[in-house]
């Protein structure tokens, strides 16, 4: 499985949304091409990209689709590091958006990607006009109050005091789980699914959002700080709730694998050879060290 074709692809576009959506001579701009382009691992694209082809539909004509949840995400990482947040200093490596630029931009630029956003899909032309309704109509509930900032919220809320396992669960189903759902639900977007395929995607998406939270918390403990681009041990030293401190490591790894193979046995029996590309993927999320 080789994703750089795809990672080309979108890194290409989001740079080309850039230049139509963003003035040029802007300290704004600069932060958004700060923190938007040339980084990040894309998975959510990616995806979203590999869900298209298992519907037999043209991966490049959701460009523009992809482009937007990147947007969206890049948007959260913005606001999450900020002091009244998660208050992180270093993001992929290098100074977070705020201490490059101050908080006032990096606030600008946050509101800025998610207006951006949601106008890249209002003027998709590769989508069918209902598709591009769903696409908003999916993409404003997976960042809103009952998605993204709901878990974000829960996660302030238990920065205080310990969060038991159906809160944990509810916190990052919603502020991991939902954006990486919605690349299930924009990646089969005018496509005819039988109930089975439908009710696989869904549980295929839920179980893979939690996954990759759980193995954040994994990596937290046992990663490598110059792969992750970010200290390791924050999660100890905060005190904060995660799975490995209510599961411990190697039950953390035990639920990570049985929910991907879970997920997984999903998939294959409502699509069978044409999830190839996605068994391959989540087998990289699973085991992957940044």
């Amino acid at each position: 499985m080789d994703t750089k074709v795809y990672i080309d692809a979108i890194e290409k576009e989001l740079s080309a949304c850039c230049d139509e959506f963003f003035y040029a001579e802007s300290s704004v701009t600069s932060a958004v091409r700060y923190s938007l382009l040339n980084a990040g691992k894309r998975i959510r694209a990616v995806l979203l990209f590999m869900t298209a082809e298992m519907c037999g539909k043209d991966w490049r004509k959701y460009l523009r689709l992809a482009s937007a949840v990147e947007m969206i995400h890049c948007y959260s990482l913005i606001h999450d590091d900020l002091p009244c947040m998660d208050n992180d200093d270093m993001r992929r490596g290098k100074p977070s958006c705020h201490k490059a630029f101050g908080e006032a931009t990096a606030l600008l630029a946050g509101d800025a990607l998610i207006g951006i956003g949601l106008e890249t899909i209002a003027n998709d032309k590769n989508i069918s006009d209902n598709a591009r309704i769903a696409a908003m109509k999916a993409i404003t509930r997976a960042m809103g109050p009952m998605g993204m900032i709901y878990g974000q919220e829960l996660d302030l809320e238990y920065e205080e005091k310990p969060a038991d396992k159906e809160i944990l669960n509810r916190i990052h189903r919603h502020k991991t789980g939902r954006m990486i759902s919605l690349c299930g639900t924009l990646g089969c977007l005018d496509s005819h699914l039988t109930e089975q395929q439908k009710d696989a995607l869904t549980l295929f998406f839920d179980n893979i959002g939690l996954v990759f939270q759980i193995v954040d918390d994994i990596l937290d403990v046992e990663g490598d700080e110059a792969q992750l681009g970010k200290p390791v041990g924050s999660d100890a030293e905060n005190n904060k709730s995660t799975f490995v401190t209510l599961y411990g490591l190697e039950q953390s790894k035990k639920i990570a694998n049985d929910m991907t193979e879970q997920a997984n046995n999903a998939i294959v029996n409502a699509f069978g050879e044409k999830s190839d590309s996605l068994i391959q993927y989540t087998a990289y999320l699973l085991n992957r060290r940044k």
